[in-house]
């Protein structure tokens, strides 16, 4: 601290009053420009915390679209936990590879007035034959799934005998009712699917003669791995998404991670900091694609919230 002389050349400090100016002076100083330095920065800080909500959600968003463009025509269903409001689940089936049928001789066809065991497709396989899950024969087959849900509204987990991919069971005997008696939409789990590229066209022989109940319009045929879920759970302590895969597929749709079948199977987190989502699925029919809206909220944990919402045109031609 500095001194100052008087007239007599005397050393003196600065008074107490002088000192208390000062301290005064200079907390009003520091308060005036720390408000306008911390506005800013808070202002910054919130930028980022906003931008890193939208960048997770929308990496979030992206891969749920890309399951749901990949799935099985009419296999999405939506449905609300029982037992957690906190808790929705969306499942698809997904596609490994799509193909046409053989309709008509020459060479093996698809017949569906018999069982049949061996068939071609137009083309050769490009990676249904090298899919990890395939290759062991554990791959399926779907011809003309109509859809999730029949005879109730969404999520009615009511899948149609024979005429659904996720029947477990072929269609019953009934007098001159579609699809034929024993007639299925998906292979059972029990045939063995080979798939093979011998020549200019691909075949596929299965391990037991399987009667598929109704014929494409486009000759469609999809081979498929496994079910994908999509939990977004918001009750406290968890807020997050998590996709779940390798699963058997089953007429109920799962729900709860924590039972069967979603509980023999290693989740993947996709998001966190969830507060809200909903998912909303409108089935189309023969003339318009179905339509799936996603809506997800993320809060930070300085409370700043954004909410993305994303509509998915989903192929509803089988």
């Amino acid at each position: 601290m500095k001194k100052k002389m008087d007239k007599n050349n005397t050393l003196k400090g600065y008074t107490l009053i002088e000192l208390v100016m000062v301290i005064t002076i200079s907390s009003i100083l520091s308060i005036a420009v720390g408000g306008f330095i911390s506005r800013p920065i808070t202002a910054y800080s919130n930028v980022l915390d906003r931008a890193e909500l939208v960048d997770a959600s929308t990496q979030a968003l992206q891969r749920m679209v890309r399951d749901i463009q990949r799935a099985v025509p009419n296999s999405l269903r939506v449905k609300q936990d029982p037992n957690n409001a906190n808790r929705i689940a969306l499942e698809m089936v997904n596609i490994v590879e799509g193909m046409r049928y053989r309709a008509t001789a020459p060479g093996l066809f698809l017949d569906f007035a018999n069982p049949v065991s061996q068939f071609n497709v137009i083309g050769q396989f490009q990676f249904a034959h090298n899919h990890p899950i395939c290759i062991t024969g554990n791959c399926r087959l779907v011809v003309y799934n109509t859809g999730a849900n029949t005879g109730g509204s969404i999520p009615a987990d009511n899948p149609s005998p024979g005429a659904n991919v996720y029947s477990t069971i072929a269609a019953s005997n009934c007098s001159g009712c579609l699809p034929p008696p024993g007639s299925v939409t998906i292979t059972p789990p029990t045939t063995t699917v080979t798939l093979t590229n011998p020549g200019s066209e691909g075949q596929i022989t299965l391990s037991a003669s399987t009667l598929f109940a109704l014929p494409s319009t486009r000759q469609r045929i999809d081979i498929v791995d496994t079910p994908i879920t999509y939990i977004c759970d918001t009750s406290a302590g968890i807020k997050n998404i998590t996709r779940y895969s390798g699963y058997p597929i089953n007429s109920v749709q799962p729900t709860d991670p924590t039972a069967a079948p979603l509980n023999t199977v290693q989740g993947a987190q996709l998001t966190k900091n969830v507060t809200g989502c909903n998912f909303t699925y409108q089935a189309g029919s023969s003339q318009n694609n179905g339509i799936i809206t996603l809506s997800l909220t993320l809060t930070s944990r300085m409370g700043e919230t954004i909410t993305l919402i994303r509509q998915v045109g989903v192929n509803n031609s089988p």
